[in-house]
């Protein structure tokens, strides 16, 4: 598979071009100190099979999961502090080794997209703040819908489905990918999931082969 085969590429962002899936998976189970192992371990299932889903929909369900009144005002204070602990994290992480080069590469007639489960204010902070938004066409985070971002995409540039390519880490990536009939490449960021244990596809690790 070659990147420069397609005409536009949709990518995820945490463990696609930051390496900082582990981060979030720590925020997640940071929330909830008092958690016992069995929802500590079902919070961490669920996020990983879930990387591409918003923060907005995890985080009511794992106030539930925990027992712990889903009210506007609990809902807007767990997002608060997750944001938090995340945003300067994520800055800091490494970047997945080769993505670097392989952004700054891109083809003067593809397009790049951004599509990811991060607040739609805080990963156009965090793409300015790591110089690369001018890499990118579009930067879509929540609460917009992968699979929609990818329709709609694919109609405004027009881009035919065999001409673009969906880089994830997660089910949920995929998923948004094969509901648009478009290609899947998915970046393992070693985290063990079910997904990633029963995935056959186009699988990296990194980017490097890439260079």
């Amino acid at each position: 598979m070659s990147l420069n085969q397609y005409k536009i590429i949709f990518w995820d962002f945490d463990g696609v071009i930051k390496d900082s899936v582990h981060i979030k998976t720590k925020a997640y189970l940071d929330l909830f100190p008092k958690a016992d192992a069995v929802i500590k371990g079902k919070i961490k299932d669920h996020h990983l099979r879930n990387g591409g889903i918003s923060r907005f929909v995890k985080i009511p369900l794992y106030l539930e999961w925990n027992e712990i009144e889903v009210s506007d005002e609990n809902i807007s204070k767990y997002l608060a502090e997750f944001a938090n602990i995340v945003t300067n994290a994520v800055i800091q992480s490494d970047w997945i080794p080769g993505v670097e080069a392989v952004i700054s590469q891109k083809l003067k007639n593809q397009v790049f997209v951004i599509v990811t489960g991060t607040p739609q204010n805080e990963i156009e902070s965090i793409v300015e703040k790591l110089n690369i938004a001018d890499k990118f066409d579009k930067i879509f985070g929540s609460p917009a819908e992968k699979s929609e971002v990818i329709k709609s995409s694919l109609i405004h540039y027009p881009i035919n489905p065999k001409d673009a390519l969906m880089i994830g880490d997660s089910e949920s990536d995929f998923k948004a990918a094969y509901q648009n009939g478009i290609d899947f490449l998915f970046c393992d960021s070693g985290e063990e999931s079910d997904f990633s244990k029963s995935f056959l596809g186009n699988r990296i690790k990194d980017f490097r082969s890439y260079l």
